[in-house]
């Protein structure tokens, strides 16, 4: 009697942990665009499913139709919202569902999630390793709604005797001012990055600042891979798979109840692409320590 009692609470005691372990289903939320844009949310929502170690619903949002009323017919499920319209719209409501974002290129205060914008860190271990002897970073940024938070970011470059300096620009057209007299001054110690959905730079503005930087031997790097093939030397730009795992990550964590702080983290998993004609003007050669650090060469033509 006293064997079957044990085998009982044995049984009891491992059903009791396989339904604690049971854990919330996750819906993906991301917006309905054209290839080859609609991949990188699939990629991400791949990722996820990966991160979070089961199956998640995937929903894409047709013009015209609003998440709020589509998350309304789930029950219990985690939400991750990729892209700025279903981020926008769960954002403005009192929403009975948990939510994460990601694959937005601002911080949003308050909010569990991830962001598109790589961690300073993770760039600056890039232009240190391809060009050692830059020691200053221009950016030009929106006075308010800056992409990255600032302050963090010069704190990590100082620490790494590198100087963050902001320009501050209304529009494109005060962007415009504003990089036209900052490439006057720079040298081989400077740089410019050209920050996620920068909306400043357009085509004639990056034709002038890839002139300005192979006659003063500048560098210019982008987080966007396109700058690449026009002459930018780098780019660092976001491993969607890999974003997408750390989503499904933060998902889970969720799901088990651990204590996370309602807060964006910068990304850390990034590709980097390298024009090899930019870095053989720049007198740059691309090592097998520096290749470690690449995952993309676009030939020298």
């Amino acid at each position: 009697m006293t064997a079957w009692l044990s085998i009982a609470l044995v049984c009891a005691s491992l059903w009791c942990a396989l339904a604690s372990a049971e854990i919330l289903p996750v819906v993906v939320v991301y917006p309905e665009v054209r290839q080859p844009f609609a991949q990188v949310y699939q990629t991400i929502a791949d990722g996820a499913e990966q991160g979070y170690g089961s199956p998640v619903r995937r929903l894409e949002l047709a013009n015209g139709l609003n998440s709020v009323d589509l998350i309304g017919s789930y029950e219990n499920e985690i939400v991750i919202a990729l892209g700025g319209r279903p981020v926008k719209q769960l954002l403005g409501t009192q929403l009975d569902h948990p939510l994460i974002v990601g694959a937005i290129s601002v911080s949003i205060d308050g909010v569990l999630g991830l962001t598109m914008v790589p961690d300073p860190e993770a760039i600056v271990q890039r232009l240190q390793v391809l060009v050692p002897s830059v020691k200053n970073i221009y950016v030009v940024d929106r006075p308010k709604g800056n992409v990255m938070n600032v302050a963090a970011a010069k704190a990590a470059l100082e620490e790494l005797g590198l100087n963050l300096v902001i320009k501050q620009a209304a529009d494109i057209r005060d962007a415009a001012i504003v990089y036209r007299e900052l490439v006057e001054h720079l040298d081989a110690d400077d740089s410019v990055w050209i920050l996620p959905g920068d909306r400043f730079v357009n085509n004639a503005l990056l034709s002038m600042l890839l002139e300005a930087s192979w006659k003063s031997d500048f560098v210019v790097f982008s987080s966007n891979p396109t700058h690449v093939k026009r002459g930018a030397l780098f780019s660092v730009y976001p491993d969607n798979f890999k974003m997408g795992v750390r989503l499904g990550e933060i998902a889970l964590g969720r799901a088990q109840g651990n204590e996370q702080p309602a807060a964006m983290e910068p990304l850390t998993n990034v590709f980097v692409t390298v024009n090899e004609r930019t870095s053989n003007h720049l007198g740059i050669t691309l090592t097998d320590d520096k290749m470690d650090y690449i995952d993309l060469v676009l030939p020298a033509r």
